[in-house]
């Protein structure tokens, strides 16, 4: 199994709303990655124009004498893969606290249980607990419409309702309904597993929500 590592993060922190953030920049480093015998090393930025973060520098190194770094085996690196593992571990969320304005900031796999815990939300609870999710999706560079269906547990048509509205009211205008690409085999639920929305959920049981008006 690989093993990911994120170090070297930036001070500064881009705001995407609903408490969502994120450094601007991070590295990651991998090792143990099928098919790549050596460590793999990534630079993740923030990227105004495609609007969330991209790797601008990847580098493969060889693990010992008697191994060539060729072709193939570069085309055997999954930089999106590598980019969207390393955000679960730098992506935060600010959650409100019952007793007070506080807020507590929480890694983004604990925000993404929680909101799939909780079951029971009145309609605008929904439409923002839908945009809360959209903005992790957007940090981690995963689908989002899949991100909110699979956590919210509905279908994709109903998530593209949600966000629709959410577009059109005005509270989430960087809504994009097309999905731009294909889901990376990474569990945002279940650290270290390949993605299966079938699979038996792990993670903690208490219920919250995302803040509202960050």
């Amino acid at each position: 199994m690989a093993d990911v590592e994120a170090y070297d993060f930036s001070d500064e922190r881009i705001d995407l709303g609903s408490g969502v953030s994120l450094p601007k920049s991070w590295r990651a480093r991998v090792s143990g990655e099928q098919g790549a015998r050596g460590t793999i090393t990534v630079r993740v930025e923030w990227d105004d124009t495609l609007g969330r973060s991209a790797v601008v520098f990847a580098a493969l190194e060889r693990e010992a004498e008697g191994v060539d770094i060729t072709s193939q085996v570069l085309r055997e690196v999954r930089t999106h893969w590598i980019m969207t593992r390393s955000a679960l571990d730098v992506v935060t969320v600010d959650v409100g606290i019952d007793d007070g304005d506080k807020v507590d900031r929480v890694p983004v796999r604990e925000f993404l249980s929680r909101v799939r815990a909780h079951k029971e939300r009145e309609p605008m609870e929904s439409l923002h607990a839908a945009i809360s999710v959209y903005r992790v999706a957007t940090a981690i560079s995963f689908p989002p419409l899949k991100l909110v269906a699979d956590t919210l547990e509905i279908s994709q048509s109903t998530a593209t309702r949600l966000m629709s509205r959410a577009r059109d009211s005005g509270l989430a205008p960087e809504v994009r309904i097309q999905e731009p690409r294909r889901a990376p085999a990474v569990d945002p639920y279940n650290p270290g597993r390949p993605y299966d929305p079938a699979a038996p959920h792990q993670g903690p049981s208490q219920p919250g929500g995302p803040s509202i008006g960050r």
